[in-house]
């Protein structure tokens, strides 16, 4: 397993050697923005690794192995970014940047998938699909959806329970007192140790214990 920082060379020398010119340790501190110093030593690990070539005192050549993985990084993020740019409508640098985070930590099957979900997109807004704008609209205006659990709503709120997460025999014991999946809670108010709520017209008094385990369908605050 190669390390990010190490697949990130790979890409940016894979994009320089694409340009069609010689590469050299200046060349890719320059594109990393850190010191030649900090490219040596990497460069003489990636050699190492049977991933580079160097000539003394000259030109980088990534040899097949090192170009292959270089090739698949670059791709995976452009993968990611096209994502982010054309499916969740993020603009192109804020998009890049997610990529970069993503890129290092994907294999073979979810790239493959990641493809074949932006092509089939890619073809139906060729299309003039109407499904397209229906989603860029939900994108825009989200109305999230998010679980958390009763220790972390405020005294108040109030929400359908979506799970339990508790074990046996924890779990029977809430589930007799009312607390099942679709039951409307309403949170009285909490101590940190004591969670008063209600269901209907029963109020109860929670532990910490059996309150963490009670998760609650909630708007997002975002």
């Amino acid at each position: 397993m190669l390390s990010p920082r190490i697949e990130d060379y790979l890409e940016e020398l894979f994009l320089l050697e694409s340009t069609g010119r010689s590469v050299t340790v200046t060349d890719l501190a320059e594109r990393l923005k850190i010191t030649k110093g900090t490219v040596t030593a990497t460069v003489q690990k990636l050699v190492e690794l049977e991933l580079l070539n160097h000539e003394r005192y000259g030109n980088l050549h990534l040899t097949d192995a090192g170009r292959q993985k270089g090739m698949t990084v670059f791709r995976r993020h452009e993968g990611f970014r096209a994502f982010f740019h054309e499916l969740l409508g993020l603009d192109r640098d804020h998009s890049s940047e997610m990529a970069c985070s993503m890129e290092h930590y994907v294999d073979n099957v979810t790239e493959e998938r990641l493809y074949a979900l932006l092509e089939y997109f890619r073809k139906a807004r060729a299309e003039h699909q109407p499904w397209v704008d229906e989603v860029f609209l939900a994108i825009e205006k989200p109305i999230l959806i998010v679980p958390v659990p009763l220790t972390l709503c405020e005294p108040g709120s109030s929400g359908a329970i979506l799970r339990l997460t508790a074990d046996e025999p924890l779990r029977k014991e809430i589930v007799n007192k009312g607390f099942v999946n679709g039951a409307e809670v309403k949170l009285i108010s909490s101590d940190e140790q004591v969670f008063i709520c209600k269901i209907g017209h029963n109020t109860f008094e929670l532990p910490l214990n059996e309150a963490a385990t009670i998760w609650i369908q909630q708007p997002s605050k975002s």
